[in-house]
């Protein structure tokens, strides 16, 4: 409980701090995402790679219709996006942290938004007939956990969609945000975590390239150009990327999922 309670106090300073910050608003064009987005050879900024990685996750639910469940919906430009299919009184977003929530409501507000934990969803079954969660189940304990309690809270013939990212083993002992106890060693494991909750017809895009790879370089350009306009110096820096170098090297998928509850 304790170990528990201290990871998300971590979770919540690594991510508060980020959103705090000015280079943030600035990379993001203050649109609210976190996220490494979905970058085409046309993408021009991190706002639109944001919204393309929605659209790409939407385009696995034939129908967007009925109600969804955005999970760890952050500030809530997640939310916000999803009203562009579905009407504010269908859409719930669950976050664990309370400030995150405050703002999401700001960018959706007549959608619904409760403080939740993703292994222990507070629903009846079948209650949604979607569900989505964009770059967050690596942090959850588990995944597992998770998956069991979104294919309960999923409606027979509902989907679940998910950006996910698998990391090597050292990656994950070396990052506090990432539990131990959520790693999975390959594609085949993680499958199996689908199938062993109870979904069907699982689907996995590999996205490295789109997601992470160019988000990547276009993060580190970012950042050059804040060098040299010297809107930082040479040690902040340095330790900037040699923080998105470890985890480049760390990251092994960026995984674009599409599951069925039958």
């Amino acid at each position: 409980m304790v170990l528990m309670k201290l990871f998300k106090q971590k979770l919540s300073h690594f991510y508060g701090e980020k959103m705090d910050h000015n280079w943030y608003k600035e990379y993001y064009q203050g649109s609210d995402f976190l996220n490494f987005g979905y970058w085409t050879k046309d993408t021009v900024n991190q706002k639109e790679a944001s919204e393309t990685l929605m659209e790409n996750l939407l385009e696995f639910i034939p129908e967007r219709k009925g109600t969804i469940l955005d999970v760890a919906c952050g500030l809530g430009a997640t939310t916000r996006y999803l009203l562009k299919y579905y009407h504010p009184s269908k859409v719930t977003g669950i976050n664990l942290f309370f400030n995150q929530l405050e703002r999401g409501k700001t960018n959706a507000p007549d959608c619904k938004f409760l403080q939740m934990d993703a292994g222990k969803l507070g629903f009846g079954d079948s209650v949604f007939d979607s569900l989505i969660c964009v770059e967050a189940a690596f942090h959850f304990n588990t995944r597992e956990d998770f998956l069991r309690e979104a294919w309960r809270v999923i409606k027979p013939g509902g989907y679940l969609v998910i950006a996910d990212i698998l990391v090597a083993k050292w990656a994950a002992r070396w990052n506090p945000r990432i539990p131990e106890r959520n790693w999975v060693k390959d594609l085949k494991e993680y499958r199996d975590l689908y199938h062993k909750v109870g979904f069907k017809d699982v689907e996995f895009v590999d996205a490295t390239n789109e997601c992470w790879g160019s988000f990547y370089k276009n993060l580190w350009d970012f950042r050059r150009e804040k060098f040299v306009l010297r809107e930082t110096n040479l040690l902040n820096y340095a330790k900037m990327n040699l923080r998105n170098y470890v985890a480049n090297i760390g990251i092994k998928y960026y995984l674009l999922i599409a599951a069925r509850r039958y």
